[in-house]
């Protein structure tokens, strides 16, 4: 018998990859033939004083959104991991009922930022605090643009798209977990919002441009949609037949 509830998911989580794979598509391009991340920017960086809104050494805020956050993500990750184990050797009904939910959100959790925190390393893209225009010594290349010929790489950018942020976009796998609508908007709007907090205190203190923090956003909603695709496909059994 098929189960339509877990078929009719797998198809509404196919929609959203397509508008995603689409939106990515799109913020490129935009990224990339606009000066959408320069005029932002702009605001956040003191051109007379060369300093930045925010000191990236300033101990309490670096604490509080940066150092803090992944504590609290090693945690919800070793949380997850154990309570899947519990739920699968049917230690209680709770976690019994629920085990799929939470192995779902640990390979999320594991998953997204190992795939989308690595990105970077292959797209050679610079800071804004790297870059000449705001007293680095690097020059300003879009995503799509080459660098110079004259221009020698001492080492790679490492900026594009933002890696903090993952930590919170990561919790974007919850809106795929959960099955309550109002527990997935919960899930969506953790997710947003912790992304758009680290993101943006990186933002405001040079280490990423708007664009690395928004394709970082969308490029972690698509592994969340592809991992929870994957798990209900592979992993909760489909069988194929005639509902009666």
């Amino acid at each position: 018998m098929i189960n339509l509830k877990i078929l009719q998911k797998i198809n509404r989580i196919d929609l959203l990859i397509i508008i995603n794979l689409a939106l990515i598509a799109g913020s490129l391009l935009l990224i990339n033939f606009s000066n959408i991340d320069i005029e932002i920017q702009k605001y956040f960086f003191d051109f007379d004083k060369k300093s930045w809104l925010i000191d990236k050494d300033e101990p309490i805020k670096k604490f509080i959104f940066y150092q803090f956050p992944k504590v609290l993500f090693g945690i919800a990750i070793a949380s997850c991991a154990a309570f899947s184990f519990l739920g699968f050797k049917n230690k209680s009904q709770f976690f019994s009922r629920n085990r799929h939910k939470f192995f779902l959100i640990f390979l999320g959790l594991s998953i997204i930022p190992l795939i989308a925190g690595n990105v970077k390393k292959f797209t050679n893209i610079y800071c804004p605090n790297q870059l000449e225009m705001y007293d680095g010594k690097y020059p300003y290349v879009k995503i799509l643009e080459s660098y110079k010929a004259d221009f020698h790489q001492e080492k790679k950018g490492q900026c594009f798209p933002a890696g903090h942020a993952v930590t919170g976009f990561a919790l974007l796998i919850l809106f795929f977990a959960f099955e309550k609508k109002i527990h997935k908007i919960l899930g969506l709007t953790s997710g947003l919002s912790l992304g758009w907090i680290l993101g943006s205190y990186q933002t405001l203190k040079g280490a990423h441009f708007f664009g690395d923090t928004l394709i970082a956003m969308l490029l972690c909603f698509f592994l969340a949609a592809l991992i929870a695709k994957i798990y209900y496909v592979f992993v909760i059994p489909v069988k194929v037949g005639m509902t009666k």
